[in-house]
């Protein structure tokens, strides 16, 4: 009857529908991984892992534990934020920068070599992880409120080339160095553009390298 056949045709209307949600529930599965209920991380063309506000419990978690076998997250991320977390150290770091990580059946493929910029502030960090090193594309390190006290930790970062903006103030560091602390950073990091937000001149450059080499005795510096 009519009516039998505009029922008929109504469902398979309906199951459509059903199936073409399905299949765009599916395609989201496959291209979001979503961790804990708080991230998504968009798998093979991710721009920006947001990790804010974690304790360092839940950051192992997010990054360790899924129920999935393989999880693959590209080497195009740019920007990894871990501002806001009472971290004290970095060193899970040193697993996930550029290792293949296993662990209960599952391997993480993770790769964050290209990451221009990296923002670690807010914490409670006291050195400067060597991890940070291999990370060549940095253009791009925000320091600022956690607990460097030694001036030696941002020596080390002569070795990231590319850095252009960095930022450590509102770190104890401050006070110990006082009037001297911006220009004995700006004299260890030659390739910086701009530091803790304001941009640095030729004229304060040329200013910091007089100030070192007339001061550096005070504090034991080389």
């Amino acid at each position: 009857s009519y009516e039998s056949n505009e029922e008929s045709e109504n469902s398979g209307n309906r199951r459509n529908v059903s199936d073409t949600l399905n299949k765009d529930r599916n395609n989201k599965v496959e291209k979001y991984i979503k961790l804990e209920n708080t991230l998504k991380i968009w798998g093979g063309t991710n721009k920006v892992i947001n990790f804010k506000r974690k304790e360092d419990h839940e950051l192992n978690k997010t990054i360790y534990n899924y129920n999935n076998k393989e999880i693959h997250v590209s080497n195009n991320i740019s920007v990894l934020n871990l501002n806001n977390n009472n971290l004290e150290h970095i060193n899970f770091l040193d697993d996930i920068l550029m290792h293949t990580y296993k662990h209960k059946n599952l391997e993480i493929h993770i790769l964050y070599l290209n990451i221009i910029t990296l923002d670690i502030s807010f914490n409670k960090l006291e050195d400067i992880n060597d991890s940070i090193l291999n990370l060549n594309n940095l253009k791009v390190l925000y320091l600022h409120s956690n607990n460097i006290q030694n001036i030696v930790q941002v020596k080390k970062l002569q070795a990231l080339l590319k850095l252009k903006k960095f930022t450590i103030e509102n770190n104890p560091i401050m006070d110990i160095y006082n009037k001297f602390y911006r220009h004995f950073i700006i004299h260890y990091l030659p390739q910086i553009k701009s530091l803790d937000f304001h941009d640095i001149s030729k004229i304060e450059k040329n200013k910091s390298d007089i100030t070192f080499n007339t001061h550096k005795y005070k504090f034991n510096l080389e």
